[in-house]
């Protein structure tokens, strides 16, 4: 209850003004290879600072059936203060549907043993942007946020990584979807705490909030938003939500 409070807090300062002043920015289009044949498209976006070299990032992993293309002002919220961002589309989502081939494969078509391949997917993208930016970090302190699908795949893909991400960010958290079953990757993640959002009338995503917390090893904070709505369409429908996930990132980023 306190933090929530404290994020309530925050949020009042962020909406009268106290923000980084937004400027230009640099953008980079990822193609990256999975390893199997398949394309993986990404895009780092991060403002233009003199003197930065080390840049916070926050990973944003979008909902089933959409596309990077639906964060709203979250990216743009999130650069404003002074982070990187990386929107990944997911396998068989917006521009990532390409084999080396050309072959389009839509996530509408895929199997369990595809999506299985999402955490892999993202730890590559991750590793690519180290790797490309040899002068510049962008992983030394990170978050992820994540929608259904994505907050699934961003607890199994943080259970996987050495470099865990400081906090996570559930949007309509989920227990298991296309074979994706992720408390046990929770129960693993000793020092990340969670912040799980769900929709006014979402029974699904609170009760999946109450059961994942059972698993939890660090905080595991909880918001209702005002939105009548799940996933990433409560960010449209609820205008505050950017703010208030970019206030509680930026207690764990600097």
């Amino acid at each position: 209850m306190k933090r929530i409070i404290l994020i309530l807090t925050l949020f009042l300062v962020l909406i009268n003004g106290i923000v980084f002043a937004a400027g230009k920015t640099t953008k980079q289009e990822l193609t990256v290879p999975a390893g199997d044949g398949f394309s993986i498209k990404a895009v780092l976006e991060y403002p233009k600072i003199k003197g930065k070299k080390d840049y916070s990032t926050v990973v944003l992993l979008h909902s089933l059936g959409y596309s990077s293309e639906w964060w709203e002002s979250l990216p743009s919220d999130l650069i404003n203060q002074g982070y990187a961002v990386l929107k990944i589309d997911l396998r068989g989502h917006g521009k990532s549907v390409y084999n080396s081939k050309l072959v389009r494969t839509s996530w509408k078509s895929m199997t369990n043993s595809a999506y299985a391949k999402y955490p892999d997917d993202i730890i590559k993208v991750i590793e690519y942007v180290k790797k490309e930016n040899t002068k510049k970090s962008f992983f030394n302190s990170w978050a992820i946020v994540g929608s259904d699908i994505g907050g699934s795949t961003a607890i199994l893909a943080s259970d996987k990584i050495a470099n865990k991400p400081k906090t996570i960010v559930l949007l309509s958290p989920v227990i298991e979807t296309k074979g994706l079953y992720i408390p046990v990757s929770l129960a693993h993640l000793d020092n990340v705490d969670i912040f799980a959002i769900s929709g006014t009338g979402e029974q699904s995503g609170t009760e999946a909030q109450d059961y994942l917390k059972k698993f939890a090893q660090a905080t595991f904070a909880t918001y209702t938003s005002e939105a009548r709505s799940t996933g990433m369409l409560m960010l449209k429908n609820d205008t505050s939500l950017s703010k208030i996930i970019t206030t509680w990132i930026g207690e764990y980023l600097q």
